[in-house]
């Protein structure tokens, strides 16, 4: 084998992480487009999906052969294509669905902020700010539409581990806990179900325990065992509980 043969050999792997890239990319469009779900009654021609979707035929060709090649829909014949087990996970409502991450992932809030990499290890800063002129939380308080976004990706992130983590760990012990900037409270939910002796206080700002309250994720029979308190865990976390949770919160 030659020294360049052996180079080329040697560099794909990091040369992929940029296909990832694409590849990335490419999941977001079909989350935004909703291809999985329209594929959910069976196989469609690229030319029908593009006439529903309202896109380029050719373009939208292009992006579902590149996640076919991944594993992700499935060409099934030439330019006709349907779900995969994979891109059943897209789905909107699929137990276990990835769409709402994918959708928050392709945002100026996500996305974007990946891009100015170099100034966050110049300045020590977070690219969100200079991108955004502001913090990334009054930014969605000022975006309630990219805010809806946020939380149905963060909903989706503690539903996928919600079971294991409240099985993980015998919180019931603690005969009370708060889970601190807990969201929409579908992970505490999980772990009040797990144990029926446990009191749950879900503590986050105003706005979000707001739609907390809609989703419902702590109604029911977990009502009973449940309360909310307001808090802003930047200045101050409430007491009252023997045990505190905090999920994706410390790096804040």
């Amino acid at each position: 084998m030659t020294a360049q043969a052996a180079s080329s050999i040697t560099s794909a792997p990091l040369l992929q992480a940029r296909n990832n890239l694409i590849l990335h990319q490419a999941l977001y469009a079909a989350a935004k487009l909703g291809v999985a779900d329209l594929l959910n009654g069976g196989v469609r021609t690229t030319a029908e999906l593009a006439g529903e979707l309202k896109v380029n035929q050719e373009a939208l060709y292009r992006m579902l052969r590149a996640l076919a090649s991944q594993g992700i829909f499935e060409e099934t014949t030439p330019r006709t294509f349907g779900n995969s087990q994979l891109s059943r996970s897209l789905r909107t409502g699929e137990p276990g669905s990835v769409r709402a991450l994918f959708l928050f992932f392709g945002t100026e809030l996500y996305y974007r902020s990946l891009g100015e990499i170099f100034y966050s290890i110049q300045t020590g800063e977070p690219a969100r700010a200079k991108l955004l002129g502001m913090s990334e939380w009054e930014y969605l308080r000022q975006h309630p539409e990219l805010a809806r976004t946020f939380d149905d990706a963060m909903t989706s992130n503690s539903d996928l581990t919600g079971a294991t983590i409240a099985a993980a760990y015998d919180f019931g012990a603690w005969e009370s806990i708060m889970d601190v900037g807990g969201g929409n409270g579908i992970l505490l939910s999980h772990v009040l179900k797990a144990h029926n002796n446990l009191r749950g206080v879900l503590a986050d700002q105003p706005h979000v325990l707001e739609r907390a309250r809609r989703r419902g994720f702590l109604g029911g029979e977990l009502a009973a065992r449940t309360s909310i308190q307001e808090c802003d865990f930047f200045r101050e976390v409430p007491s009252g509980c023997r045990g505190y949770m905090m999920k994706s919160v410390i790096h804040d």
